[in-house]
């Protein structure tokens, strides 16, 4: 095999595929891959080269209104995918978060079983954690859980909400200050 020969990903990746989705082509046509490199921010070149593809094939397929409309509308479906994918991450993070709270909390009520058949120690690590988690869940922050995760409300803003619940949310921030040596 050449230098130059073009080496495809076994599995195409999640960003494509979730992009694939907003388009009406088959997730396997390759329209629907080359738009959907698009919508992920790929430059026309960068999205023909990935998928081994011609300028002349994207000339032809440009002839086609219906591929010609969907590649005019790529920002508008980069921001349905920036919201669906700021959605997956948050869902997925947040699944990890519970975990561990769940994780923490066995090990609290000596539910976790180590191989000998005693329950596993909590480390300091584990103690800590369990005295802040404790102060998350309140039937507030539920609310609010259900809320985001119910959809219901498209009024819904969570600013506004943090400044009138200022008692039972906690709020921090970071700030990064560089200073030039002379």
């Amino acid at each position: 095999m050449s230098e130059n020969t073009l080496q495809l990903p076994e599995k195409e990746p999640t960003e494509i595929a979730v992009a694939g989705t907003l388009l009406p082509y088959r997730r396997d046509d390759i329209r629907s891959k080359y738009l959907g490199y698009l919508c992920c921010g790929f430059s026309d070149e960068e999205a023909l080269f990935v998928l081994g593809l011609s300028w002349s094939w994207l000339e032809l397929m440009r002839n086609d209104k219906v591929f010609s409309d969907l590649e005019i509308r790529v920002p508008e479906f980069r921001k349905e995918l920036s919201r669906e994918y700021t959605e997956l991450d948050f869902y997925r993070n947040y699944r990890m978060v519970l975990e561990k709270d769940h994780r923490v909390l066995r090990k609290s009520l000596d539910m976790d079983i180590g191989e000998e058949g005693i329950p596993v120690e909590m480390s300091m690590f584990d103690q800590q954690y369990l005295l802040r988690l404790r102060s998350v869940y309140t039937p507030q922050q539920l609310q609010l859980i259900q809320l985001v995760i119910s959809g219901s409300d498209d009024n819904f803003n969570f600013s506004d909400w943090v400044s009138k619940n200022q008692k039972i949310i906690q709020l921090s921030q970071t700030k990064t200050v560089t200073i030039a040596k002379r």
